[in-house]
């Protein structure tokens, strides 16, 4: 084949990546309903991480914008726990804002939602594992409260050795009076005899 003297081969290279970049454009984000937790989830696995376990809208700082907090699930030799993410929907992509250790638990019969308190004019995201490590003769709670305005995770982990040895410890970075008593009435509904203790326990 002839090669026309005045072929540039810079043009050609030019009009390949050109091509591959329009093949390769991102599919646009429908729009979002915040509320739809289930919609949330979907878009949140096929845009932004396909490994999440559940994913939750909500106004989680004071500027009143809508981000999503998505959690997922480690299960393997050098992870065992569970991580929630904060992002938020910038054009075509989301941005990473905040994102916690690991963090003992599972999504398995937990739940998660998002929640008020009175002394914030923002949502906090809200877990309990609701026994799922409960056993036969005993078992334990974990309880978070994460709050991605201050970065910070407010941690209850409640403890039933018998029906009279029952312990509920609080992370100390839980000062509010508001956390406090939201993390203590929260499990004196089903544990009234409850006791808390100023070290946290750890089950062998």
């Amino acid at each position: 084949m002839l090669l026309n003297k005045n072929f540039n081969p810079v043009f050609l290279f030019l009009m390949l990546f050109v091509a591959i970049s329009c093949s390769d454009k991102q599919e646009k984000i429908p729009v979002i309903n915040y509320e739809n937790k289930k919609e949330v989830l979907d878009i949140v696995k096929k845009y932004c991480n396909s490994k999440a376990a559940i994913a939750i809208g909500g106004m989680f700082d004071e500027r009143g914008k809508q981000y999503i907090a998505y959690g997922i699930e480690y299960e393997n030799s050098d992870e065992w726990g569970i991580r929630f993410s904060f992002v938020e929907k910038s054009g075509e992509e989301f941005n990473l804002i905040y994102e916690t250790d690991l963090l003992e638990g599972s999504f398995k019969e937990s739940l998660v939602d998002k929640i008020k308190l009175v002394s914030d004019d923002y949502d906090l995201l809200y877990y309990n594992s609701q026994g799922y490590f409960m056993g036969s003769g005993g078992g334990e709670v974990f309880s978070y409260l994460v709050d991605m305005e201050r970065k910070q995770v407010y941690y209850a982990h409640l403890v039933v050795e018998s029906n009279s040895a029952i312990y509920l410890y609080i992370s100390d970075n839980t000062e509010s009076k508001d956390l406090i008593n939201f993390f203590t009435l929260s499990f004196k509904k089903d544990y009234p005899g409850l006791q808390i203790v100023t070290d946290d326990i750890v089950i062998d």
